[in-house]
């Protein structure tokens, strides 16, 4: 049984780190990127890998007829160039990813190659129901098309630093078992994901839209090991995702070089044999956190919630913003639906109030996003 006893570190907040964290801000990121172009099995395997499959992302005949004449990828792709998920310093100190707000200028296209620039934000400090103290680190990424410099996105992420459970008022989040369904139920989720409707080319005008409206919800789940499995095939996030041999050799690297590591991460991070990024995929790791089981990853929520906005909004629409703030970690075992309502209309822009909910009817992430109609 894998358990977290090699990670040692279980620290609490100082005003040290606080301080030190601060110093940071402004700090260019030593970005490694993971897709670093917009390939036709980059694009499929993410867009696959969040539960979204709108031809328009895998299909090359289909996207040739559309209005872009060409493959895109889904907005959120560039999350699996680099998700903005850092968090400098607070050794020992589990990062959690918050969330991100993202503005999108340009489509995403086959064949576009993709440079990320970062540099570290605020640090804020704050208390909570579940921690007693933590911080939020921000990083702000410009997404960029090598080919002609065009500027594709820029996001704000959020990390939390929040001490693990065997911190002195570290995150204490009760364990519960995965949810058991009965076969009813299990028969309502595979209906309501297979009659999933994209609007594909039949255009949505502002005439047609209205305050109120309804975005159908998208389900996701039962989670387990599989859903997590295919989607870091498609977007792997933190460079500590190595295999084998490659994992040693990083490791091994980082600690000789800790002013030269990718995304700058701290090499204390990879000198811990069971890495806390396992806690994706393992209850006993995600308990020790303090989390109450293994637990979905951030970024990938947050693709999730953009999900059902892209399948409304049919080809021919453009996403432009999206925030996404994540409220509780959903665990293996739960079912998620994400969904919307048009909450106003200013010109061709309509916007959107999100929300996320689980099997127990939490709300597990809200966020609103903004889309362009077309003319």
């Amino acid at each position: 049984m894998t358990t977290m006893k090699h990670l040692e570190f279980s620290e609490q907040i100082t005003d040290q780190m606080i301080d030190e964290a601060k110093q940071l801000e402004g700090l260019v990121i030593r970005v490694e990127p993971w897709n670093r172009e917009a390939s036709l099995d980059s694009i499929r395997h993410y867009a696959w890998g969040i539960g979204d499959a709108n031809p328009l992302y895998s299909d090359e005949q289909y996207a040739a007829t559309s209005k872009w004449a060409t493959v895109l990828a889904p907005p959120t792709f560039l999350y699996s160039s680099f998700d903005g998920a850092i968090g400098l310093g607070f050794a020992g100190v589990q990062p959690i990813y918050a969330g991100t707000s993202w503005a999108f200028h340009e489509q995403i296209r086959l064949g576009d190659r993709i440079r990320p620039e970062a540099r570290m934000g605020a640090v804020t400090l704050h208390t909570g129901r579940h921690s007693d103290q933590f911080a939020i680190q921000r990083v702000t990424t410009d997404y960029y098309r090598e080919s002609d410099g065009a500027l594709l996105a820029t996001a704000e992420a959020s990390t939390f630093r929040v001490p693990r459970a065997g911190a002195s008022g570290g995150l204490s989040y009760e364990a519960r078992d995965e949810q058991v369904y009965t076969d009813e139920q299990i028969e309502s989720i595979r209906a309501h994901a297979v009659a999933e409707n994209w609007r594909g080319a039949d255009r949505l005008t502002v005439a047609e839209a209205a305050v109120g409206d309804s975005i159908p919800e998208v389900v996701k789940g039962p989670i387990d090991q599989i859903t997590m499995t295919a989607y870091y095939a498609g977007c792997i996030g933190s460079p500590g995702y190595k295999a084998s041999e490659m994992a040693w050799r990083y490791r091994t690297w980082a600690v000789s070089n800790p002013d030269k590591l990718p995304n700058n991460y701290d090499a204390t991070y990879f000198s811990e044999r069971v890495l806390p990024s396992l806690g994706h995929q393992n209850s006993d790791v995600a308990r020790e956190i303090g989390m109450p089981g293994a637990y979905n990853n951030g970024p990938q929520k947050c693709g999730w919630m953009a999900h059902p906005v892209l399948s409304w909004m049919g080809d021919e629409a453009k996403l432009t913003n999206l925030t996404v703030r994540l409220r509780r970690p959903d665990i293996f075992g739960d079912t998620v639906w994400c969904g919307g309502t048009v909450t106003g209309i200013d010109g061709r822009s309509v916007s959107i109030e999100l929300k996320a909910r689980n099997q127990l009817d939490d709300i597990t992430a809200e966020g609103t996003a903004v889309v362009e109609l077309a003319d």
